[in-house]
C-alpha cells in the first residue's frame, strides 16, 4: 500500500526494536534525531508519527534548499573540502549511468549527494539545515517518482559532471553552487 502525503505513519518504538534487533534506546535516539530533522513528529497521546509533506509548501521546501545551497556556498573557505569528497563526487558520477533510473538508484544518488553537501558545508549549523532540508526535497522526490521523469538522471548526471570538476579544485563553494543551481 502506497502512503499518500496527508495519511499518518505512525512508528512504534517497540516494533522497530524488533525490526532491527536493538533495544527501545538507540531506536529512541533516531526518532530523537529525526525529530530534530522535522522528518519527525512526536504527538501526545499519538507517539511519533512520520511528519507529512504539505502540497502547498512544496516550492518553498525547494526555495529553502536552493537557498540553503547558495548559503554555504556564501560561507564555504579554500580549505573546506575533505580530502574524500572529489573520490566520492567521481564514484557517484561514474555510476550515475550504471545503475539505470529505478527507485533505489535514485535514492542512493540523492542520500549521497545530501551527505557530500553536508560534509562539505563550513557551519554545522547551517550544514544540519541543509541536511534537514534536502531529506524533504528528497521525500517530495520519492514521493512524486522522480525517477521516472525523463530527464531525471540527466540533471543527476549533469550536476555530478559539475560537482566533479569544482571538486577536482578544491571548490566547495563551486560544488554548493551547482547544486543550487541543478533544479534536483
Amino acid at each position: 500500500m502506497t502512503q499518500s502525503v496527508t495519511e499518518d505513519i505512525t512508528l512504534h518504538e517497540g516494533t522497530l526494536a524488533a525490526e532491527f534487533g536493538v533495544s527501545r534506546t538507540p531506536i529512541r535516539q533516531v526518532l530523537q534525531k529525526l525529530a530534530y530533522e522535522r522528518l519527525v513528529e512526536t504527538r501526545s497521546g499519538v507517539g511519533t508519527i512520520v511528519a507529512r509533506l504539505d502540497p502547498e509548501e512544496r516550492q518553498l521546501d525547494q526555495n529553502v534548499l536552493e537557498a540553503l545551497f547558495r548559503a554555504a556556498a556564501d560561507c564555504a573557505g579554500p580549505d573546506d573540502m575533505p580530502d574524500t569528497v572529489f573520490e566520492r563526487l567521481q564514484t557517484r558520477y561514474r555510476l550515475i549511468d550504471a545503475t539505470g533510473g529505478n527507485a533505489a538508484a535514485y535514492l542512493e544518488h540523492r542520500t549521497d549527494l545530501l551527505e557530500i553537501s553536508a560534509d562539505i558545508t563550513a557551519d554545522a549549523i547551517l550544514a544540519d539545515a541543509i541536511r534537514a532540508a534536502h531529506w524533504r526535497q528528497i521525500r517530495w522526490r520519492m514521493t512524486e517518482a522522480a525517477w521516472d521523469e525523463p530527464d531525471c538522471f540527466a540533471r543527476l548526471h549533469d550536476a555530478l559532471k559539475a560537482s566533479v570538476a569544482c571538486a577536482e579544485t578544491g571548490d566547495a563553494a563551486g560544488v554548493l553552487r551547482v547544486l543550487a543551481q541543478a533544479g534536483l
